[in-house]
């Protein structure tokens, strides 16, 4: 066995490490699944889904983490269920925006706040036409999708789709009927109704039936006075009415299909059937750990609050595609009170002090492109923020409560904490507004827009003895508990965390009596528990013993590598290639060399056969007539015949003389 030096020994360990930790993400629910009514798009399909598709899209782009997609995701999926027969003409989706994988697509549509929703005509060419809202109420979308697909002068409608736009004259539905509608039918509406579109789409997959609808000022001259109405129109033209006593959308639905056949029913089904299913995809993003059975010892975790800034840093802020103005401002605040007040590793704080020089310098305006770029450039083996989410403290039962919500609350609460009392020990330090900083990023960066809106009304009650460093801890406080009332029981709430009054009795019993709080204790309370010297680092808060962590996710990512890590990896691997680099050199010079002899020895056989080369080119010049294309002329095979005969020839003279005249010897005859 060959002697292995010392460096080449690092590097294999570094290897194995590596190698051992490929597989340490955890695998990230959305909020919906692959099998359910809405279509998950991502970085990877959004293209070969949507651009150029013959469908109209309409996206929701939410965030997994945030309690109000969290509470809209069953109505989102009842929407889509409602509307699977509304294929081709419209298709229902969703994008992930809290998967880091999916930032460059929701950055590139300046998706900024939760849930959002876009519209996309059919034939999509990628270009962004705006068009963002964040309405919830799903009646109100579909009445938006309408209106969306109904207008002619957006975009030309495929010619798969039907004829949504009301028709003008009667005679006008007899250039559409063909063989195959054996039933053709009115819907006469107003023209603020949205009945005729809806009863059109649900009913466009029974060929048999053909369904338009007019508005009420093209139909009173035949006396129509109900308004919406259906009526059939029969092959003598004469009307008849269809679902007399309810005409609402589902009755008017109902007594079509009442006019069709069992068969012609299951022909429709199986149509719907060949819509194009919802193709499952792999959402994986870093780390958000699934305790089982959380055992965490209240505190607030290093690994929580760096979790936090990635996360901020690196998905809400770069999700952006233009920052400027306010934008700018509050991002600059923001970032100065990280750069004064994050009470972290000094790796970490360094790195921050310097993005937030780089970005005092910035121009009027930067991009998201921009702002990844900086964050990328800033980082070195000194000055580094860890590129992983792995929460301890804010880790949930599922991956889709607390995490980021509960971090970002830690992290505010910890900047108060650390301006007071970086203010109490230097009291000449003129102080950071932090809450001017909290509200310019909740305004301006946060996902979850009803959280923003709930925030802001909350800041709008901040009193000028708020400003001061001790209001701060307090006002924010008081705000956490505020919002813990408002979502307590609600669909976003962890059910093994409820939101409570926090501090609780047992982390402080001399906090309150009753219902009454006493304001003191509570200060003196969070000044301890949100202390940089309490704050569990990253080196303890992965001791299972000493945190208690019963998380089968974080066990599994107990290898995983920071920032500065992953730069000694690169540097191992980097020599590893340098080395195979040298070898494969070295081989390449042998075939080089080997080839210039090969080529040496080819120079000698020709010049040796040179002229035999040089008389054979030439006599195939002279004669061009090829013989079994084995480069021979007639000259050549004249002489080979000629010389053939010469050689018989004298083989018989030879035979003749040695053999025959020996054996018939003319003594032996006549002696």
């Amino acid at each position: 066995m060959k002697w292995i030096p010392a460096n080449y020994s690092i590097v294999f360990v570094h290897l194995l490490c590596f190698f051992g930790c490929v597989d340490c993400k955890v695998k990230a629910e959305g909020l919906y699944k692959p099998s359910g009514s809405v279509f998950i798009l991502d970085q990877q399909n959004f293209r070969q889904n949507v651009i150029k598709s013959e469908s109209a899209w309409i996206v929701e782009f939410y965030n997994s983490w945030c309690g109000h997609c969290i509470k809209f995701a069953p109505a989102w999926k009842e929407f889509g269920l409602k509307h699977e027969d509304w294929w081709p003409v419209f298709r229902v989706g969703a994008v992930d925006c809290a998967n880091d994988n999916n930032t460059e697509l929701c950055r590139s549509y300046d998706i900024t706040g939760f849930p959002a929703f876009k519209l996309f005509p059919p034939g999509y060419k990628g270009i962004d036409t705006g068009g963002t809202f964040h309405d919830q109420d799903t009646a109100s979308i579909e009445n938006r999708c309408l209106d969306y697909v109904s207008n002619t002068s957006l975009f030309k409608p495929p010619k798969s789709w039907p004829r949504l736009s009301p028709i003008q004259s009667m005679q006008d539905i007899w250039n559409e009927t063909k063989d195959e509608h054996h039933h053709v039918a009115f819907v006469f509406e107003e023209p603020t109704s949205y009945v005729g579109r809806q009863v059109i789409l649900d009913t466009y997959r029974y060929k048999p039936l053909l369904v338009r609808r007019m508005l009420k000022e093209s139909v009173l001259k035949f006396g129509i006075s109900e308004f919406p109405s259906l009526f059939l129109i029969n092959r003598d033209g004469t009307f008849t009415k269809i679902a007399k006593d309810d005409n609402s959308r589902d009755g008017m639905v109902s007594g079509l299909k009442n006019l069709l056949t069992s068969a012609q029913l299951k022909a429709g089904d199986q149509f719907l059937n060949k819509r194009p299913r919802n193709q499952p995809i792999e959402e994986r993003m870093e780390g958000i750990p699934v305790a089982d059975n959380q055992q965490i010892r209240p505190a607030v975790y290093m690994k929580d609050l760096e979790s936090t800034l990635h996360y901020s840093l690196r998905q809400e802020i770069a999700i952006c595609r233009d920052i400027g103005g306010e934008k700018l401002k509050a991002l600059k605040q923001f970032m100065s009170v990280l750069a004064k007040y994050f009470p972290g590793r000094e790796e970490v704080s360094d790195y921050l002090f310097k993005v937030s020089a780089w970005l005092r310098s910035a121009g009027s305006d930067i991009t998201g492109d921009q702002w990844i770029t900086a964050l990328d450039d800033k980082q070195s083996m000194e000055e580094f923020l860890p590129e992983r989410i792995e929460w301890v403290g804010c880790a949930g039962s599922e991956a889709r409560f607390r995490g980021y919500p509960c971090g970002m609350w830690t992290l505010f609460h910890t900047l108060t904490v650390a301006a007071y009392q970086k203010g109490r020990a230097n009291p000449k330090d003129v102080p950071l507004d932090v809450l001017s900083a909290i509200q310019g990023y909740m305004k301006y960066f946060f996902g979850c827009q009803i959280c923003v809106e709930h925030f802001l009304k909350m800041v709008d009650f901040i009193t000028p003895d708020d400003r001061t460093p001790e209001g701060a801890v307090m006002w924010l406080w008081r705000a956490h508990n505020m919002a813990n009332k408002r979502l307590h029981g609600d669909q976003s709430e962890d059910p093994k965390h409820p939101k409570i009054q926090f501090p609780s009795k047992k982390l402080c019993p001399e906090c309150r009596n009753g219902d009454n709080w006493s304001n003191d204790k509570v200060l003196e309370f969070l000044l301890s528990f949100y202390a940089r010297l309490n704050i569990v680092p990253v080196a303890d808060d992965s001791n299972e013993e000493e945190v208690g962590r019963t998380s089968k996710s974080a066990d599994n990512d107990s290898n995983k590598l920071d920032w500065w890590e992953l730069q000694q990896r690169k540097n191992d691997l980097e020599k590893i290639r340098s080395l195979r680099q040298q070898k494969s050199e070295k081989r390449q010079n042998k075939k080089v060399e080997k080839l210039a002899k090969l080529s040496v020895i080819d120079k000698n056989i020709d010049l040796h056969y040179g002229h035999f080369k040089n008389d054979r080119n030439r006599g195939y010049n002279e004669n061009k007539s090829i013989i079994f294309g084995w480069g021979f002329s007639n000259l050549d095979m004249s002489m080979c015949v000629t010389f053939y005969v010469l050689c018989t020839l004298m083989i018989m003279v030879l035979y003749y003389h040695f053999i025959v005249r020996r054996k018939y010897r003319p003594c032996s005859v006549f002696c």
